[in-house]
């Protein structure tokens, strides 16, 4: 059996009365008067199955500063809500049940997205669903058949929201004889793994299937294919690319920056596997793994970014110049870059 662990979450506790009833809380924001900046979401939060989930947080989440951060909002008559002012975003509503129970794991009941720009968003309705689970397994490529397994595998079920990092996921349970369950994995998410080793085997995550189709950059609501064939797929032999990265005077750029994304405009997403931000060592050099495919390479500056997070935010800023390159299945591809000034 595989042992999950469960990602936690930033909130605050307010507990609600039986199914989802007004009660008085103070937020980290404050509702704003009419001559703030900022628009209004309202809505409702609906249980039309009367599933009454008991201990149930309605939480507003947004990305900010790098990362996810969320608050609970207090519900008025009927389930009905109203938001402070709210600057332009996309906006996660998520009701949460069990959120702070030392017995039981937080799980999503509710979810829906709401994209803020210019007016206020009325009408909007957060429907408590039932409980969804789907089975998936895991794959093993290797030439090796006798390769011992990753001891741990943790799958999480990631929000992939448009031009946007992953935010936080839905932890899979793990299940006997090389299977996972997800549980509540609702909205557009897609599946990453993180894994420890044993044994001296190494292994990469790969390809998301789906009834046999790639899905692993594809943000996928999984709560609605509880009876499709889901597999992660892991290899012990992946491609790569290598190679150096030099500067005008033909002298090693030392942690240089190389930016690869996949060449179809649609997959610039910070969260595809596609797209990767590594730094050269301190002689240029660099070697990292990759999906095969079809990608565009281009090398900056050191001084370009600051972190891995801030160079994948600007993609589409440094495409014009990058370079061209097929990666094949298992191929080591030696590359010999010239540093570009952004």
């Amino acid at each position: 059996m595989l042992n999950i662990s469960l990602a936690g979450r930033q909130s605050l506790w307010v507990p609600l009365l039986g199914c989802l009833l007004a009660v008085p809380v103070t937020l980290a924001y404050q509702e704003g008067s009419a001559t703030q900046k900022g628009h209004v979401i309202s809505g409702r939060v609906v249980d039309p199955h009367r599933l009454r989930p008991e201990d149930a947080v309605l939480m507003l989440g947004t990305q900010k500063d790098g990362g996810f951060s969320s608050v609970p909002v207090p519900l008025g008559a009927e389930g009905s809500f109203i938001m402070p002012r709210l600057n332009p975003a996309t906006y996660v509503l998520e009701v949460l049940r069990t959120p702070h129970s030392p017995t039981k794991a937080a799980t999503v009941v509710a979810f829906s997205i709401v994209r803020l720009s210019t007016a206020d968003v009325a009408g909007v309705t957060v429907t408590v669903r039932r409980d969804t689970a789907m089975t998936g397994r895991f794959r093993m490529e290797s030439d090796n058949a006798a390769a011992e397994w990753p001891p741990v595998i943790v799958v999480n079920a990631f929000l992939a929201l448009d031009q946007a990092p992953l935010l936080p996921g839905t932890v899979a349970d793990g299940a006997p004889a090389g299977r996972f369950v997800l549980r509540n994995a609702f909205g557009p998410r897609v599946l990453r793994c993180g894994y420890t080793l044993a044994g001296g085997n190494s292994w990469w995550p790969t390809r998301v299937l789906l009834d046999g189709v790639d899905i692993t950059d594809v943000p996928t609501d999984f709560s609605t294919h509880e009876n499709g064939q889901l597999e992660v797929l892991f290899t012990q032999h992946p491609a790569r690319f290598a190679g150096t990265v030099t500067d005008r005077q033909g002298q090693p750029a030392r942690k240089a920056w190389i930016l690869v994304f996949a060449a179809e405009r649609t997959a610039w997403q910070q969260w595809a596997t596609t797209s990767q931000a590594v730094q050269a060592d301190g002689q240029g050099t660099f070697r990292f793994e990759s999906l095969p495919g079809r990608y565009l390479v281009r090398a900056l500056p050191a001084a370009t970014f600051s972190s891995e997070r801030s160079a994948l935010r600007q993609i589409e800023r440094f495409a014009v110049g990058a370079v061209p390159v097929e990666l094949g299945p298992r191929e080591l591809k030696t590359l010999r870059l010239a540093l570009h000034e952004p």
